[in-house]
């Protein structure tokens, strides 16, 4: 008695392709098709017991490798971060430039394929997370409403363009898992495709657990619709060859966003090594023997820690620090924007793995800026062999214009028409409606992020910043009575904070927008002030809390960081040299971690009624507890925050966005019948706000 295998794809309703497995008895001799089929022996054993139980897709596998000399073209991006529209600009000379927009990217991304298709090379292109981002472009797609039939426009406009595979960012996560179900299925003109993070678990995830491949692994064209998964195999139908990829993460996603019940399964960056060093263990004993990582660490520094301590990984892809490289075989001319400023790094860097092998390390800025490609080759092995230096470096994105022309630009493109019609019109539309003044100032507002050299939100005091924090105190009192709350006064002292991470840059550095005084409109706040956050109150927190929460916001180095602290209603010094708080990475479903290591970076903490509640370092004896408006992100104890994470909270019906909006309106008009903010007002007069916290040595 003999069986014999027969493996054919065949075509079901038009919309998926399905594995048909027909086994059938011969007699005389065993014939299992291994010439034509190359299964594995390993497979034709599990063929066998197909005989009594229906053949998995993954155990009948035919992606075999050619085995053959190759040269791979990787396209990449990350950090799209909603920067749909042609709206960016430099002012040059010869008048503004317009570049990026996810229109033009389409073009240049089609443009780079066939061009490695016509080399002959195989081609995969991947982005590397943040595909979204809390902004005025992002409320469009009313991110906020589950319910919402709206189109999610990033997806839209991704789904057009012809990626293989989406690495997840922490952005992803921002407006939680919901509307990340929303994102992944508006992907219409997709019938099938893959979003991979190789350190999260969403088992216990009723939004996507359900498109969670049950392997972990995804498999090029042996799925329907949208999955996801931990790794991917990659068939090139152009050469034949195999390629993997494997994926992380942040290990930190809980604390700067809300995954919900996502489980992020690793605590660091050598937790991440060693489980990816296990997929890749796993690709390789499949025979697929060219691997590639991509990841979303937050900045290329994580990425070179992390494949320091990988093995055969063949390329990296890193997202989330939007990092300008060039590479220097390549003019910069060709490569950078006209206008741009200077790279950061090299394209490619290279890093020692654990084996001491040079492993390329590539990424892009984002925004729809670049489209990065890295062309490849690969011996029959499957060992790296070189890398083409006039081929590989990051692709700029410039839509044609006369500007481009006049500065002779000859990458220009014609924007991708599908994108504009199904995008960029129906937005423009949408935003038309955020476009009128709502308000005015006579003070230029910082609202920059900040770092080592430039005053921002995550880094020091800024009027920016206190115009927030005082817009959540004028919410409390106005709301406090219908939630059940006491009003402010001594015996219920209020303050309120504002993380740094919350204040976005989507509209520029600082309001009004246009770095002048003059009007502000909707569009500006919710740029500012972009997430789906509710305030909240946090009662009956303690000068012991204070003490801990402050500590928390003063770790930060001088370049600043997320949970950096804007305040309203008392004065705090911090010393800049004294031990920082140290916490670990936050475990299960927790949005914080514990305090391992108390910090004594905090000297004074002193109510704006002239009650202290930390002197000297040391916490004051008899000291008020205060009530604490926030952001619902931070008072779940976001950005690592765990004395948050413990307190009471109380709800009180708005979010930070409207608390602004509201405050705006409750200056006294001008002589244009806009409430504005007036020069005289001391709060806001300087940029460095009115000296409500201290830097000390």
């Amino acid at each position: 008695m003999s069986l014999r295998v027969q493996i054919l794809f065949t075509k079901v309703t038009g919309k998926q392709s399905c594995l048909k497995v027909s086994l059938s008895l011969a007699k005389n001799h065993l014939n299992l098709m291994e010439d034509t089929l190359k299964i594995k022996n390993a497979i034709a054993a599990l063929a066998v017991t197909a005989l009594v139980a229906p053949m998995s897709l993954a155990d009948a596998s035919t992606f075999t490798d050619t085995g053959s000399p190759v040269t791979l073209t990787i396209l990449h991006n990350n950090d799209g971060e909603s920067a749909l529209l042609p709206e960016q600009s430099y002012t040059l000379p010869q008048g503004k430039l317009i570049y990026g927009s996810a229109a033009a990217f389409s073009t240049v991304m089609k443009r780079e394929i066939s061009s490695a298709k016509n080399r002959g090379n195989a081609v995969v292109s991947l982005y590397a997370g943040d595909s979204f981002l809390a902004s005025k472009n992002l409320i469009c797609s009313d991110p906020a409403n589950s319910a919402s039939t709206i189109p999610v426009y990033d997806g839209l406009a991704q789904s057009m363009m012809p990626y293989d595979a989406h690495i997840l960012g922490n952005h992803e996560f921002d407006y939680g898992t919901g509307f990340l179900n929303r994102y992944i299925n508006s992907f219409t003109q997709k019938l099938r495709y893959q979003f991979l993070s190789g350190n999260l678990d969403f088992s216990k995830n009723a939004d996507l657990s359900p498109m969670t491949s049950k392997s972990g692994q995804i498999i090029r064209a042996r799925h329907t619709g949208k999955k996801v998964g931990q790794s991917y195999i990659h068939k090139d139908y152009t050469t034949g060859a195999i390629f993997g990829v494997v994926s992380a993460v942040t290990p930190t996603l809980r604390t700067i966003s809300s995954p919900g019940t996502t489980k992020v399964t690793t605590i660091d960056i050598p937790a991440t090594a060693a489980l990816l060093n296990k997929q890749v263990e796993a690709l390789e004993a499949q025979g697929v023997n060219k691997i590639i990582l991509v990841s979303h660490l937050q900045g290329v520094a994580y990425d070179k820690e992390l494949v320091a301590l990988l093995k055969n990984v063949d390329v990296a892809v890193a997202g989330g620090g939007d990092d300008l490289l060039t590479s220097p075989d390549v003019a910069e001319s060709i490569q950078l924007i006209p206008g741009e400023g200077k790279p950061v790094g090299k394209y490619p860097e290279m890093v020692k793995d654990a084996n001491g092998v040079d492993v390329p390390l590539i990424t892009t800025k984002g925004n729809y800026n670049y489209l990065g490609r890295f062309d490849i080759s690969f011996d029959a092995d499957g060992k790296l062999s070189s890398y083409n230096k006039t081929t590989s470096y990051p692709r700029r994105v410039i839509p044609y214009s006369s500007v481009a022309g006049a500065l002779g630009v000859t990458d220009a493109v014609a924007p991708d028409k599908r994108i504009v019609e199904a995008v960029e019109k129906p937005l423009n539309t949408c935003l038309t409606g955020f476009a009128k003044p709502i308000a005015s100032s006579q003070i230029v507002l910082a609202t920059d992020r900040g770092s080592a050299t430039v005053l921002g939100v995550r880094t020091a005091e800024t009027n920016g910043g206190n115009l927030v924090a005082d817009s959540f105190v004028q919410a409390y009192s106005s709301r406090a009575a219908a939630a059940g709350l006491p009003a402010a006064g001594t015996a219920n002292p209020l303050v309120a904070v504002q993380n740094g991470g919350g204040i976005r840059q989507g509209g520029g550095t600082t309001l009004p927008t246009t770095g002048v005084v003059g009007a502000i409109n909707r569009g500006n706040t919710f740029d500012l002030l972009p997430f789906d956050n509710r305030l909240v109150a946090v009662t009956n927190v303690s000068a012991t809390d204070m003490k801990e929460i402050f500590e928390r916001s003063c770790s930060v180095s001088t370049s600043g960081g997320g949970q950096f602290l804007q305040f309203s209603g008392m004065k705090v010094s911090c010393s800049r040299t004294e031990s920082a708080t140290v916490i670990s990475t936050p475990t299960g479903d927790a949005y914080a971690g514990t305090i391992t290591t108390p910090g004594k970076r905090v000297k004074e903490i002193t109510l704006s009624d002239g009650r202290a509640l930390v002197k000297d370092g040391a916490v004051v004896a008899g000291a008020p507890a205060v009530t604490i408006v926030t952001n619902q992100f931070t008072a779940d104890g976001g950005d690592n925050y765990p004395t948050f994470q413990k307190l009471t909270k109380v709800g009180f019906g708005i979010s930070y966005e409207q608390a602004l909006y509201d405050y705006l309106l409750s200056f006294a008009k001008n002589s244009a019948g806009l409430p504005e903010i007036p020069a005289s007002d001391a709060r806001y007069s300087k940029t460095t706000g009115e000296g409500r916290f201290t830097w000390l040595p």
